[in-house]
C-alpha cells in the first residue's frame, strides 16, 4: 500500500509539472495609466523590444521581448506587470 501511495504522488507531481510547463511565458503588460514615458525600461531593454507609443506611453514588442524581466525591476512607476 505504501508503495501505491508514493506511486501516486510521483504521477501526481509529474502531471502538475508537465501541464506547467505547458503554459505559455506569460506577456509582459503596461499599465498605460501609471506610465509617466520615463523611457527607463527601454534603456535596459537588451532585446530593444519596448518603445514610446502614439500615445506616449511605453509598447512592448511582444515578438522581441524574451521575459527577462528587467523592465519590471527598473520600472519607477511599477507599471509593467
Amino acid at each position: 500500500m505504501k508503495k501505491f501511495g508514493l506511486v501516486s504522488v510521483i504521477i501526481i507531481l509529474l502531471i502538475l509539472f508537465i501541464s506547467c510547463d505547458k503554459v505559455s511565458d506569460p506577456e509582459y503588460h503596461i499599465d498605460k495609466s501609471a506610465c509617466s514615458s520615463c523611457g527607463a525600461c527601454i534603456g535596459i531593454c537588451p532585446q530593444d523590444a519596448i518603445e514610446i507609443g502614439k500615445d506616449g506611453k511605453a509598447v512592448i514588442d511582444q515578438t522581441k521581448c524574451n521575459r527577462c524581466g528587467k523592465c519590471i525591476a527598473v520600472c519607477p512607476e511599477n507599471a509593467i506587470y
